[in-house]
């Protein structure tokens, strides 16, 4: 019986196919990169750009414009506050959701980070970063990854004297940005308190005014509502303060902006003066 051979064409076809598909993904895998590329170096850039002016005004104009001129970006302030009646710190956030090439219904986040010190006007410090991970310990762990940097030296100066003369107090650069230390009671679904409103309620047990007064000359503004709670509730039982002190007091309860706060399982960055103004000194 004969059997007859195939085609050598019809061999190839199969192989052609096979050929033909594995093209087009790879196109279909290029054409996406070259497409996430382009709109995150666009957004980069256009960051880079404003920020480059060392204007804050021109910034904040730029962050009120940013989610509307392109769909699926979101973007939003952290912190934002006053460091001293002269100088403001702020971490903003800005969120690029890209579909999947193949399967639109599944889209990755890209996020960039701006932390900035500035003026009124003229911005002081800043670090644009990327959102980025890396394995360590077979566990994957953000990190945020430089971008851009920029310190104008003599301002920075100017801050840390400002803020000494507004707290008697060494700016700690180390508690600047800190945007994750919460301010409140009884949090998330257990009802825990954090640990530094633990502290504090062990100061005010103990009537440690000295150590609360440490307490309201730190950076983080979060710590500083905290040593003004501590005093507030040793103030109700009969402690006294000195002009100094009160004057310590009244350049917190006087600074604007937002902390972040706990409310049973409620998170959120809330305007201060919602939680300062029960705190009476007069």
């Amino acid at each position: 019986m004969k059997i007859n051979s195939p085609n050598p064409a019809q061999r190839k076809e199969p192989q052609n196919v096979m050929r033909h598909l594995m093209y087009r993904n790879y196109i279909a895998i290029l054409v996406g990169l070259l497409w996430t590329s382009n709109i995150f170096g666009q957004v980069q850039n256009d960051v880079k750009d404003v920020l480059a002016k060392k204007d804050f005004v021109s910034f904040m104009a730029f962050t009120d414009t940013l989610s509307k001129r392109e769909n699926k970006i979101t973007c939003h302030w952290s912190i934002f506050r006053d460091l001293t009646t002269d100088f403001k710190e702020g971490v903003f956030y800005i969120n690029k959701s890209v579909p999947d090439t193949k399967n639109p219904g599944v889209s990755s986040v890209y996020t960039f980070r701006v932390r900035l010190l500035t003026t009124d006007k003229t911005i002081v410090y800043y670090d644009l970063s990327e959102k980025r991970n890396k394995k360590v310990k077979k566990e994957w762990v953000p990190y945020y990854d430089s971008l851009d940097y920029y310190r104008n030296d003599s301002l920075f100066t100017l801050l840390r004297l400002s803020f000494f003369k507004s707290f008697d107090g060494e700016l700690n650069e180390a508690e600047l940005f800190i945007d994750d230390l919460v301010y409140g009671q009884a949090c998330g679904i257990i009802g825990d308190d954090p640990n530094e409103k633990m502290i504090i309620d062990n100061l005010v047990k103990t009537k440690n005014k000295v150590e609360l007064v440490k307490w309201i000359k730190s950076t983080n503004f979060e710590k500083q509502i905290y040593a003004v709670d501590g005093l507030y509730q040793l103030k109700e039982n009969g402690t006294t303060y000195t002009i100094e002190e009160l004057k310590l007091i009244k350049n917190v309860l006087d600074k604007k902006g937002t902390i972040f706060h706990c409310r049973g399982c409620v998170h959120s960055w809330t305007d201060v003066r919602m939680v300062t103004y029960k705190f009476k000194f007069e």
